[in-house]
């Protein structure tokens, strides 16, 4: 029952809100899984928020355990550490059973090891606890959480040039940080579980040829959509115009001498995280999605509309930034700028990632620019340029 008062005035409502209390001495532990209804067409990962509904700070494994803390609504609120939580989809969490004990323990010595194209760091864990990567530059940071520290020795397993320096801190009582500090600049890395033990595997960058940059890699073209996807006025869909222009950036980038693949070559609807798997299991250089952008209901058409890229992981900036510059220099549009953005085809560890948004969909002009064959090969001349630029200034750092 919900009352309020003013003055002399009292409403009462019903109010239905239902609370429960957790026990502390029995802490509920579940497991993450973000494919209970087992369709396959997952990236086994589960986003972890901040704030209910906010924006993705985790990326939580299938598999992992941690203590559930709170609900709210469709949320769990997992206790990360003492002082770390994350939010996640209700859906994507499993309770294991009654008195199952909360993950944690000690973390022992590590391990480099080189592999022809990656260095792998292979961490033992007492249970598969949650985990956080973050990047600088030259460096990869793991973020271990209900854990402390036993890292006694850090091998490097040789002499490999890849990675300078290990070291290892705790931040606080049950978090453990291991950094890895690269001699060149961070290309990609990806995480998973053997068993109990986490392995990161840190990817060597291509040779790349500052004359011919683009010469012997492997690019990644993601027609945007379907399914779903904008529609102009005169009807033209965006996966029609992204395909179009797939296929004529691939012509481009083919003379350069590049490899590249599209994520598809039909009008069959695709999910996402089949998009972004192709790309890793082929080795993907470089993957740029191409996208043609539409407006949500109450924004002002005639000052909004223009030219955007957007990327996620810090080292793809520099990819989104020269894809801008050179969408801005064959179209004439707006520029409406580059953008960090939580799209899943902008979102791959492995390789730089982009999200392009050349041009609006929904502008009677601009859709019809994406129709004509001159106006898909601009955009085309656009990508290919701005992956080459991308690849050129890396060649020459």
């Amino acid at each position: 029952m919900l009352e309020v008062a003013a003055a002399a005035d009292t409403v009462r409502a019903l109010w239905p809100l239902r609370v429960t209390l957790l026990d502390p001495a029995r802490p509920v532990v579940v497991t993450v899984d973000d494919d209970t209804a087992r369709t396959g067409t997952t990236d086994s990962l589960t986003p972890g928020r901040a704030v209910p509904g906010g924006t993705y700070n985790w990326f939580v494994p299938t598999g992992t355990t941690a203590v559930m803390s709170g609900r709210w609504n469709d949320q769990v609120r997992l206790q990360l550490s003492r002082s770390a939580v994350a939010w996640v989809n209700a859906a994507d969490v499993v309770p294991l059973p009654e008195g199952t004990p909360p993950p944690g323990g000690a973390v022992g010595s590590v391990r480099l090891t080189p592999e022809s194209g990656s260095v792998v760091l292979r961490v033992p864990l007492p249970a598969l606890v949650p985990y956080q990567v973050t990047e600088d530059e030259h460096s990869v940071t793991l973020r271990l959480y209900g854990v402390a520290s036993d890292v006694n020795w850090m091998q490097y397993g040789g002499t490999d040039p890849l990675v300078r320096r290990m070291s290892y801190a705790q931040p606080a009582a049950d978090e453990l940080t291991i950094t890895l500090e690269l001699a060149p600049r961070v290309w990609g890395y990806r995480v998973r579980f053997d068993g109990r033990d986490l392995l990161l595997e840190i990817r060597r960058p291509p040779a790349l040829d500052a004359e011919h940059p683009v010469r012997g890699r492997v690019v990644v073209l993601d027609p945007g959509h379907p399914p779903l996807g904008a529609t102009g006025p005169t009807g033209l869909r965006e996966p029609v115009a992204t395909l179009a222009v797939a296929l004529k950036a691939k012509t481009l980038l083919e003379r350069a001498g590049a490899q590249v693949l599209l994520t598809r070559t039909d009008s069959f609807p695709m999910e996402l995280f089949p998009r972004t798997r192709f790309a890793e299991q082929h080795g993907a250089d470089v993957l740029v999605s191409i996208h043609a952008n539409a407006f949500p209901d109450g924004v002002n058409p005639f000052t909004n509309n223009g030219t955007s890229v957007y990327y996620f992981q810090p080292r793809s900036a520099d990819l989104a930034r020269a894809l801008d510059r050179a969408l801005i220099a064959e179209l004439g549009l707006r520029d409406l700028g580059m953008g960090r953005g939580d799209y899943a085809l902008a979102r791959p560890t492995w390789m730089p990632a982009a999200l392009t948004e050349a041009a609006f969909i929904m502008i009677p002009e601009q859709e019809a620019l994406l129709a004509s064959e001159d106006g898909q090969w601009k955009y085309a001349r656009g990508v290919a340029a701005g992956i080459e630029a991308f690849l050129r200034e890396r060649a020459q750092q």
